[in-house]
């Protein structure tokens, strides 16, 4: 398998290159070092500039934050829709289910009460209320739980208001002394 050579001069030890000066470039590679270079120096921006870019990234910050929170509202209200769905789709399910069973626990359990199925009604209606009731809390706390992210990134929105809002209190305040 023949190596390919490289564009690069090589001193003759494998991985090292050598390191050309500008007026020793090939004409080839004239137009690379005429090529702008950006300005490295440091110079120090005035406070009109520094503020401009406090403002500009304050904007950006608060914009990218309320998408954020506009982002978490739409995902938690799609999960909050699955989820609705998801129990309403049980619920009918369910009650269909209960409301054969409950025919039968009434009518078993009034003959073993001895006939006394207005007793056994009572029983089953309880016992079945109770359970469900246990499920809707079940539900809501779950639903409630989830609706926490939202919150959080509302929270993180209004301190990062604080935070510009001090930030641009402290320049002007540096400005004026």
């Amino acid at each position: 398998m023949a190596r390919q050579q490289s564009d690069f001069p090589s001193n003759g030890r494998q991985g090292e290159l050598q390191v050309q000066r500008a007026a020793d470039m090939p004409a080839r590679d004239a137009e690379l070092r005429d090529l702008p270079t950006r300005d490295t120096t440091v110079r120090e921006r005035s406070l009109g500039e520094l503020f401009r870019d406090l403002t500009t990234e304050t904007s950006a910050l608060v914009t990218k934050e309320i998408a954020l929170v506009k982002a978490e509202a739409r995902q938690t209200g799609a999960t909050l829709a699955r989820d609705g769905t998801k129990i309403g789709i049980a619920s009918a399910l369910a009650f269909a289910g209960a409301l054969a069973l409950t025919a039968f626990l009434v009518a078993g359990l009034g003959d073993l009460l001895g006939g006394k199925y207005w007793l056994s009604a009572l029983i089953i209606g309880v016992l079945f209320f109770a359970i469900g009731m246990g499920l809707v809390k079940s539900a809501t706390s779950d639903m409630k739980r989830r609706g926490q992210s939202v919150k959080h990134t509302v929270d993180t929105v209004k301190d990062t208001g604080a935070w510009a809002k001090e930030e641009a209190r402290q320049v002007k305040q540096e400005i004026t002394s």
